[in-house]
Formats: C-alpha cells, sequence, structure tokens
C-alpha cells in the first residue's frame, strides 16, 4: 500500500466588519473541519484596509494546514466557507468584508486557471501577508521568485501600518449567542443543551408571562400594537439587565431583532414605523450577539411541535402565518451584515439529531 500523501497548504485570513476575531475564529474551525489539519498559525495583526478606501481596519492571520484536498478542491472550501460566514461578493474587487480566505501557496506548486492562481500574485506586495507568513516560515521559497519569504518582505514597498495584535490565536471569548427561529423550531430546546454543552447563562424568553398573548389569538387588530411594544420593552429589559450583571457567556433563545420581524408582519404600516423608530432607538443601547444560530425547518414540522406542546392559544396558529414569519425572518436576515450567523436545518425533533445540530454549533463556537 503507498504511503498518503499530504499537502501542505498557506492561507491568509482577513476580514473587516463586525466581530472580526469571532469571524477568524469561526474560518480556522471550519478550515480544520473541511479542509485539513492547522499545524501552524500566526499571530493576528491588525492593517489598514489595502486596495479600498475603507476607515475599517482588517484583522490578518495566516494559517499553515495539511490537507489530502487538491488545490482545486481546497479554493471550493474556502469559497463555501467564505459564503457561510456572509461574505457577499460585490462588483468591487476589494471592499469590506466578513471573512476572505485566500490561497497563498499549495506545496510549492505553480498553478494557473479560472479558479485559482497560486503562488497568489500579490504576495510581495502585502505586508499585511509576508509578515505573518515571516513569524511561522520565513525560510519557505517563493517558487516564482525563488527567494525566500524573508528576503522578499525586506523588498517589500508597502508602507501601510500594521500591527501585531494581543488577540489569542485560539481563545475567542463568546459573551451573548442568540439561537432564533420561527414558533415551534425549537429554539429553546437547543438553546438549554448549547449553554450547558458551555457553560453559559440560559436567557429564556419570558412570553408565557404577558398576558397579552392569548389575547392577540383571540383578536389579533385589537390587540397587536399593545403586545408588539410590551415584548420589545420586556426583552429589552431583559437583555439589558442580563447582559450587563452576568459573568458567564449568555444564550438566550431569541434575538432582539424578532421584535421588529415579528412587527413588520402584525402592524399597520403606520404603527411599525413608529415602532421601528422605537426599536432602534433602543438597539442602539444594546451589545450586537457574537452569533445568531438560525433554526430552518419545513412548516408542517412547525405545525407538529405547536400542537405537540400543548398550548392553547396557540390553535390559531396557520401555516400561512408561519410563512409569513418565514419570509420576514428571512428578510431580515439578510440585513444583519455584521452579525455571524449559523444557519441550522431541522428535520425532526429527537436527541439524536439535536445532538448532531449541537456539534455542528461545535465548529463555529469552540476552541480548537
Amino acid at each position: 500500500m503507498s504511503d498518503i500523501i499530504m499537502s501542505e497548504v498557506f492561507i491568509c485570513l482577513g476580514g473587516n466588519i463586525g466581530k472580526r476575531e469571532v469571524y477568524l475564529h469561526v474560518a480556522r474551525n471550519l478550515i480544520s473541519k473541511e479542509i485539513g489539519t492547522i499545524t501552524k498559525h500566526s499571530s493576528i495583526y491588525e492593517t489598514e484596509a489595502w486596495g479600498i478606501d475603507s476607515d475599517k481596519k482588517y484583522l490578518n492571520q495566516v494559517i499553515k494546514v495539511k490537507t489530502l484536498l487538491s488545490a482545486r478542491y481546497v479554493i471550493k472550501k474556502c469559497l463555501e466557507i467564505e459564503l457561510r460566514l456572509g461574505r457577499k461578493r460585490g462588483k468591487e474587487r476589494y471592499e469590506d468584508r466578513t471573512i476572505d480566505i485566500d490561497i497563498l501557496f499549495y506545496n510549492r506548486e505553480k498553478i494557473v486557471s479560472k479558479q485559482l492562481i497560486v503562488p497568489h500574485p500579490k504576495i510581495a506586495e502585502r505586508k499585511f501577508v509576508l509578515l505573518p507568513m515571516l513569524e511561522i516560515e520565513s525560510n519557505f521559497i517563493h517558487p516564482s521568485y525563488n527567494k525566500t519569504i524573508a528576503d522578499i518582505y525586506l523588498d517589500c514597498m508597502d508602507d501601510s501600518e500594521i500591527a501585531k495584535t494581543n488577540l489569542a490565536k485560539d481563545n475567542v471569548k463568546y459573551n451573548y449567542i442568540c439561537v432564533e427561529g420561527n414558533i415551534g423550531s425549537g429554539k429553546s430546546t437547543l438553546a438549554i443543551e448549547l449553554s450547558k454543552r458551555i457553560t453559559a447563562y440560559y436567557l429564556p424568553e419570558l412570553f408565557l408571562e404577558n398576558d397579552l398573548l392569548p389575547l392577540f389569538y383571540k383578536n389579533p387588530k385589537k390587540y397587536t400594537f399593545l403586545l408588539e411594544y410590551s415584548f420589545l420593552i420586556s426583552r429589552y429589559n431583559q437583555l439589558s439587565k442580563t447582559l450587563k450583571q452576568s459573568r458567564k457567556c449568555v444564550v438566550a433563545d431569541y434575538s432582539f431583532y424578532k421584535c421588529l420581524w415579528f412587527a413588520k408582519i402584525n402592524l399597520t404600516k403606520v404603527d411599525y414605523l413608529l415602532f421601528e423608530k422605537h426599536f432602534h432607538a433602543l438597539l442602539e443601547t444594546l451589545p450586537a450577539p457574537d452569533v445568531i444560530i438560525k433554526l430552518n425547518t419545513q412548516t408542517k414540522n412547525l405545525i407538529k411541535n405547536i400542537e405537540s406542546r400543548g398550548r392553547g392559544f396557540e390553535n390559531t396558529v396557520t401555516e400561512n402565518y408561519l410563512n409569513k414569519i418565514n419570509k420576514s425572518y428571512t428578510q431580515g436576515f439578510r440585513k444583519l451584515t455584521n452579525t455571524l450567523v449559523i444557519e441550522l436545518n431541522i428535520e425532526d425533533y429527537n436527541q439524536e439529531l439535536l445532538t448532531k445540530e449541537l456539534e455542528e454549533v461545535d465548529y463555529f463556537i469552540k476552541n480548537k
């Protein structure tokens, strides 16, 4: 039997939108899951935006990965991870982004294809690549220039500012995680188990204590604004108090954003405009979640779960109403460009599938 041949890949990670260190952390975890073993990683550097006029600074890092995948499949996986972490590619080549994953070297090969050029053609021009590369493998010889990284760095004309940060490479701290989804998607079940798994404080939504909820289901037109506004205030008070006082990471089975998403389908246009104004005023005083876990499932599963938990006031919930919520959530999540969103597709509700869901979340939030 022939020996398994492993390839060595150097990858540069960078991003300047949202909680930058979280995106780097999650990208590393997904690379270790989807591509191969990370054998070396540089410190995390903060740099000026390169190639664009932006005041949002980047965090950059270079990692070395051992993989069984070909270069073609490595770039395919990198693009999939970028997409999963909210990377939106516009018309401009260089722009602000949540995460950018570039292959610098694949062994010492030269590859030119429609999908990939290796070595990366801009390496010699970018100090934010060379300095972290210098840290982990200064004697690596660039196959096109036949020079070491150390020599290329000395010749680099890039005068942009770059500074090593004190951010730990493998110890990102999560302070606030939300689990979100439609009515009956299993938010509380997952949030409870996740809080146990990572020793966090579980924050349940106190919707059953709201006496307006049963009245709303009986007479929506009369009680809609009162209900939505009462939820706005109660959720704000609960989140504000808990996030200030808790010394642990908080795992909530709702996000503050749901106030707006439900109000959009329940309120009249006039009432919604007033509600939206108050919502954004309160939102500015709350910290943004580090991560939102979004649960997706078919409407038939939602109905099944709603019926099984036997809350009488939910008997009037229809498929049409649940579909409206799904649409409002989809539109709302598209606007959350500064928050990492993990999407989980729920097929059924049982312990085995719950375990698989938690294992999937591990690749995003666990330190590896």
